[in-house]
């Protein structure tokens, strides 16, 4: 799917993301096995894909990160003082964020979300793994962002009925615009597959549900 250009009338301007709306989270499939999990369609605008990719393709502060499981460039947009991060870490577009994870998840979470993006281009991939750790981050959602990318270019999102790599439960391609949010157990396997082409952007929110 290749990005809409912004119409010439109407358009948001980089410089005012206060004027910027918040996330559309309420179109969502929500799945209880073999973990919690959602996919949403559409959930930014087209006009805020396009800022944000722009943002990530001049300027944005990546960082390359090498793992024994995988490789990519991320940073946080907490650091960053971009009129793109400032709006991708707005107070109403958290408030959104925690909104649809309650709606989603059944659980009230704590004030503080970690937004990090991350960017795979050609050779990177995520190895299987869970995210779970005790004491930290219990949910995240995950927002695709990209220029269309052909199933020969990989990065697909893979879901795993256990932690053996064949065990294949689900593969969602990386849509444009589209997002996977999910509840972080020792059963939420996942990974995402070696890229081949084109370049693989996401913005990933954190949670962490509260214990009272």
């Amino acid at each position: 799917m290749t990005t809409n250009s912004l119409p010439e009338q109407g358009a948001l301007q980089a410089s005012d993301t206060a004027a910027w709306p918040r996330p559309d989270l309420g179109s969502r499939e929500v799945a209880v096995t073999p973990f919690r999990y959602a996919m949403l369609a559409e959930c930014f605008t087209p006009q805020i894909g396009e800022h944000v990719l722009e943002w990530f393709e001049r300027d944005a502060p990546w960082t390359a990160k090498r793992t024994d499981f995988y490789e990519q460039y991320e940073f946080s947009c907490w650091d960053s003082a971009s009129s793109a991060a400032s709006y991708l870490t707005r107070h109403d577009v958290l408030d959104a964020v925690g909104t649809a994870m309650t709606g989603m998840f059944r659980c009230e979470f704590e004030p503080d979300v970690s937004v990090v993006c991350h960017k795979l281009v050609r050779g990177h991939r995520i190895g299987i793994h869970n995210d779970y750790l005790i004491g930290e981050e219990s949910h995240r959602l995950t927002i695709q962002l990209n220029r269309g990318l052909a199933d020969t270019d990989g990065g697909f999102l893979m879901l795993f009925s256990s932690g053996d790599p064949a065990d294949v439960h689900r593969v969602l391609r990386p849509q444009h615009l589209s997002a996977f949010a999910f509840e972080i157990s020792p059963d939420s396997f996942h990974a995402v597959s070696e890229m081949h082409g084109g370049t693989r952007y996401t913005v990933i929110y954190s949670l962490r549900a509260r214990r009272d």
